[in-house]
């Protein structure tokens, strides 16, 4: 996702900030795009997945800017 959560290629961690925000705009569009089409139970997963990239995201910039 960009935010350095997981291990690259090469077992350290890296953050990309433009990347993190692409990736949370193309889960912002999915869940505009597929709004009535999704169980509640999908409906529960993708506003917590947008919630908790979001706050990481933010975290992350806050960091890079210390």
């Amino acid at each position: 996702m960009g935010l350095g959560l997981g291990p690259t290629e090469t077992g350290g961690s890296k953050i990309d900030l433009d990347l993190a925000r692409q990736n949370i705009d193309l889960l912002e569009l999915m869940h505009e795009k597929t709004r009535g089409n999704r169980t509640p139970e999908e409906d529960r997963l993708l506003e917590q997945l947008l919630f908790e990239t979001r706050l990481r995201y933010v975290e992350a910039k806050k960091r890079s800017t210390q």
